[in-house]
Order: C-alpha cells, then sequence, then structure tokens
C-alpha cells in the first residue's frame, strides 16, 4: 500500500457522523458529497451550517442528492447552501410535466450510494445518511485517506455529471492522469460503482458472484433487508453445495416491515440450503461481506434485487490484511450478539402474518 495510505472503520452513525463533520471543518480545497437521504433535521442542520460556512470561506463544495431519498430536504435549506456558494445537483428529479412512463422510471432508479471526498485527499463510503432517526443506529462507514481516494473522486465526477452537473467543471478530475500511478494497489483496495442500467458498470453485482465463486471456507454476510434477485439465491445454492460456510447477518426487526415480511419469506428457504441466518435485536443498516477471512467489502448495497437490478451503489473492496481482520472483529462482535434463528420459528407463523406475506409479495418487485 501507498506511504500515504491510512483507514478507520466506523461502526455506528453517530460516530461516523462526527468523523464526517470533523473532516469537513479541516477541509481547505474541496467538498464533495453523494448522498442517498440528507434531512435537515436536528442533525441534518449541524451540517447544513457547517457547509455554508466552509463554503463562504473559499472551500468549493458539491452535494448530489437524490431527489427520493432526500425529498424531506426543504427549500429553506437548499436556498440556504446556494446562497453560501454550495452546489446543489439532484439525481432524477420528478417533475409534473414528464409523461407518466418517464415519471415512473425516474422514480424507481435511485442513487442509493453515500460518499464523502474532501480535499481529494480523504473519503468516506459506507451506508451512513444524514437522519436524526438513525442515530443509535448500528452501520458501517469506512474513512479512507491517501492516493486511493482519488478513485472515488472519480466516481464522484461521473455521477455528477450524470445527475446533470456541468461537465467543464469536472475536466481536470477526469483526465487519465488523474489516475496515473494507481494500479500498484489497486489489486489492495479498490472502489466499484455499480449502475444496472449501463451493462459495463454492474461492477459491484459482479463482485459479490466472483467473489463468493472464489470462497474456499467461508463467506459473512450483512444487510439490514434480505430480498435477493434469483441469481444471488443460485450464488448461495451453489456455494453451499461446495461446502462453504455462510453465514447471514440480519437486524430481527429493521426500520421497514415490508421489508421484513420480505426477508422472512426468503429465510425459510436459504435456511434449507445451509445458511446460517443470525438476527440481531438493534437495528443495523450495515451492508458488509467478508470471504475466507482474506477478502472483505463495504459499501451501500443491501442483499436486495433494488440494489443489484436498479440503485447506483458503492463499494469498496479490500484484501488488506489489517483491513479485513479489523471488519471480521466487527462483524464477529455483532454476530456473537445475535441469535441464531431456528427453523421451528420459521414455521411457526398464523393466518394474520400469511395474510401481510401474501400482501407483501404485491410489493416485492419494486424493492
Amino acid at each position: 500500500m501507498p506511504d500515504n495510505f491510512s483507514y478507520e472503520f466506523f461502526s455506528d452513525t453517530a460516530s461516523a457522523w462526527q468523523a464526517m463533520f470533523e473532516a469537513i471543518a479541516r477541509a481547505q480545497k474541496l467538498v464533495y458529497w453523494e448522498v442517498y437521504m440528507f434531512l435537515d433535521d436536528e442533525q441534518g442542520k449541524k451540517y447544513v451550517a457547517l457547509l455554508c460556512e466552509k463554503a463562504r470561506a473559499g472551500v468549493e463544495i458539491k452535494l448530489i442528492l437524490d431527489a427520493v431519498g432526500s425529498m424531506e430536504f426543504t427549500a429553506s435549506a437548499e436556498r440556504e447552501l446556494r446562497l453560501a456558494g454550495v452546489e446543489i445537483v439532484w439525481y432524477n428529479p420528478i417533475f409534473p410535466r414528464h409523461f407518466f412512463r418517464r415519471w415512473r422510471e425516474r422514480l424507481w432508479q435511485r442513487n442509493h450510494r453515500k460518499v464523502l471526498v474532501i480535499d481529494g485527499e480523504n473519503g468516506f463510503v459506507g451506508g451512513v445518511n444524514v437522519h436524526a432517526a438513525h442515530r443509535n443506529w448500528n452501520d458501517l462507514h469506512l474513512r479512507i485517506s491517501g492516493d486511493t481516494v482519488r478513485s472515488l473522486l472519480y466516481g464522484f465526477a461521473r455521477s455528477y455529471i450524470k445527475s446533470g452537473g456541468d461537465k467543464t467543471k469536472m475536466r481536470k478530475i477526469l483526465h487519465p492522469r488523474l489516475m496515473l500511478g494507481l494500479p500498484e494497489w489497486r489489486n489492495k483496495i479498490r472502489f466499484f460503482f455499480h449502475s444496472p442500467n449501463q451493462k459495463s458498470k454492474r461492477d459491484l453485482q459482479q463482485f459479490f458472484f466472483n467473489a463468493m465463486e472464489a470462497a474456499k471456507t467461508s463467506v459473512t454476510l450483512l444487510t439490514p433487508y434480505y430480498v435477493p434477485n434469483r441469481d444471488f439465491l443460485r450464488l448461495l445454492e451453489r456455494a453451499t453445495r461446495r461446502g462453504i460456510r455462510i453465514d447471514l447477518l440480519v437486524p430481527a426487526r429493521s426500520d421497514i416491515q415490508l421489508m421484513d415480511i420480505l426477508a422472512q419469506k426468503y429465510f425459510q428457504k436459504v435456511h434449507e440450503m445451509g445458511v446460517n441466518i443470525y438476527l440481531s435485536d438493534q437495528m443495523n443498516h450495515s451492508k458488509a461481506m467478508v470471504v475466507d477471512d482474506n477478502m472483505g467489502m463495504v459499501g451501500s448495497v443491501n442483499l436486495t434485487k433494488r440494489s443489484f437490478d436498479i440503485n447506483e451503489e458503492v463499494g469498496a473492496y479490500f484484501t488488506n490484511v489489517d483491513m479485513v481482520n479489523d471488519l471480521n472483529k466487527i462483524l464477529s462482535g455483532w454476530k456473537e450478539k445475535a441469535k441464531p434463528l431456528a427453523l421451528v420459528k420459521i414455521h411457526a407463523r398464523g393466518w394474520w402474518w400469511r395474510f401481510k406475506a401474501w400482501w407483501a409479495d404485491r410489493f416485492e418487485k419494486y424493492v
């Protein structure tokens, strides 16, 4: 790894917020932030005030906000930021003038990424949004410092242009010269920018498939929502048939009841394949994977059809020994506190649950 490389994992929302806040406060040149959910609530207002302060001090600040995930971001907060000099672009905004079909397409495809780049030298990536209601959640966020951040900067620039930003403002960042010297560490850490509507950019999905096919002993998966597509189910089945131990860690109750009902439908299928399911009492919004204790991934991607087939997602994949060990310690700690799901519990369902499951099935293709 490069001499200037450093990293840090954050395993809860509050600590990630604090680290990002402090990093923005130290910014000297630029703050580029791409985030799915940003509300100007109790927590969001702190960021709005800080971003305005930094913009007035001459720091270049650009925000990419998802038009659905951040739909509660108020017009007054947006106006305050713009007046201070912050540039805001909205991913897939929805306007009444669009025909229904186009409106529907724009509604379904969302930018679910969470990427923060500061001065081109410090970057954050993971699952953390800006919403005060998430304060007490467990969530994984990764800070990276050094030359490796150039890949995150490049990915932000592409997303900025796709969201309607001025391409000329990203000319320097997109110049091939920016990526010179990076191949030396790309085999140790790599960032994936997943765009399902571009077949050549389905990198994150391909990573999951390649990593699990290459597994020799074990795979640990962590997701807040579990509604996999058929390809992923087949992948799990092939892995368990090869004798790979697969542990799936999910919250017993997430923040979305519909997702919980749909997840339970799939628990029986994968349990019968031999997958070990662990339910955590606390809400855990993390998205992570460890393969054979020598490969790790942290990002924004849920194990759902929407993440694999519809959303824009991001992930950091690494084989750096220290990083994998640190991630493994976090996941092992959560797994020790979680409760294994017994098959008898899966079958013990009454008519009311079956009715809710039937109703939830009507919406499965949208989640």
